[in-house]
This record gives structure tokens, C-alpha cells and sequence, in this order.
């Protein structure tokens, strides 16, 4: 069967991120990053279990790591560094949603819908409902397997995810960034 240009991107990417992830345990990033003196052991390990943490569904994050993040926030770790990476590591769990929903559609062999066509309300829409999909949860995460089922355009929704995975990102780590530093300046 003859791939898509988008299937083909997406394979990209997500080969892309297990050559990260070999990479990584194969060259030990604790030891360089500490040989290096960048960042401490706690932060690259806290690094690595929040950008593995935001890459699940939402169904599946049934913990908080806010003591995690808080740690590393006052710890000196740069809070935009941070939004990046956890805007980053939203994205790429987004797009597995939508690589499961493309396998779904192919082991159904399409009897589970039709390819969504130019007035479906996702291509009608597509620029406000994947800037909530962050914001929603689990609904979110069924709207991405809905998304690749239905083989809705990656290239147009793909701005618009990263656009609401950084706002997301944002609307917590700057808040816990100046509860922190006024706790500082009581004492705390």
C-alpha cells in the first residue's frame, strides 16, 4: 500500500524521537550533561520524567508532578527552556494519538467512517478546535484519534496544536515561576 506524504511525516517524526530516546540511554545523558556541568542529576531526571509524562493521554496521566516541577523550577531550570520542552513533548503524545487513529482506520479497513470530506466540522473549524484540544483533556486526546481516523490534514492543524500546547504549557509554569518568587520574598 502506497503511503501518504503525511503518514511518511509522521513516521518521520516519530523516528525521529526513538532515535532521541536510543540515543539518550545509549550515551548515558546523565553522565554528560553532568561532565558537562549544565544541569544537575535531579534536573535532567526530571527533564526526562516530564517530557516523558506530557507525550501520554490524558487518561493515563492519573498522577500530578507538580512537586517534580516545582523542584526544578526553583532549582534555577529556565521556565521558557521548560515551556518548550513540555510544548514539545504535548505535541509529540498528540501525534501518536493521531498515528492510533490512522492504525484504527486501517485495521477497520474503513468500515468504522468515511475520510472526512471539505465541510466536516474539524476542516470547517480545525483552527478553533485544535487550539482547545490541550485545554480539554481526554476529550482532546479522543479528538486526535478521531483526527488521524478521519485523516484530517496534519500540515493545517499542526500550528494550531503547537500554538495551544505553548499556551498551555505557559498557563501553569509562569504562574508556579511567580508563586515561587514571591515566596521569596516572604521568607519562603
Amino acid at each position: 500500500m502506497k503511503r501518504t506524504t503525511e503518514e511518511w511525516g509522521i513516521i518521520g517524526v516519530l523516528s525521529i524521537v526513538l532515535v532521541a530516546v536510543v540515543a539518550i540511554a545509549y550515551f548515558d545523558i546523565y553522565r554528560f550533561f553532568s561532565f558537562v556541568g549544565l544541569l544537575s542529576d535531579f534536573q535532567i531526571f526530571a527533564i526526562l520524567v516530564s517530557f516523558g509524562f506530557d507525550m501520554l493521554p490524558t487518561i493515563v496521566q492519573q498522577f500530578s508532578l507538580g512537586a517534580i516541577h516545582t523542584e526544578l523550577l526553583q532549582s534555577g531550570f529556565d521556565p521558557t527552556l521548560f515551556v518548550v520542552l513540555t510544548a514539545f513533548a504535548l505535541l509529540i503524545g498528540q501525534l501518536i494519538l493521531y498515528v492510533v487513529g490512522m492504525f484504527i482506520r486501517k485495521v477497520s479497513k474503513g468500515s468504522i467512517g468515511n475520510i472526512a470530506g471539505k465541510n466536516h466540522f474539524l476542516h470547517k473549524y480545525h483552527f478553533l478546535v485544535y487550539l482547545i484540544i490541550p485545554f480539554v483533556g481526554i476529550i482532546g486526546d479522543l479528538a486526535m484519534i478521531y483526527s488521524g481516523h478521519q485523516r484530517i490534514n496534519l500540515i493545517k492543524i499542526v500550528p494550531f496544536l503547537i500554538i495551544g500546547d505553548f499556551i498551555s504549557a505557559s498557563r501553569w509554569i509562569y504562574p508556579a515561576v511567580a508563586q515561587l518568587e514571591i515566596s521569596k520574598l516572604f521568607g519562603g
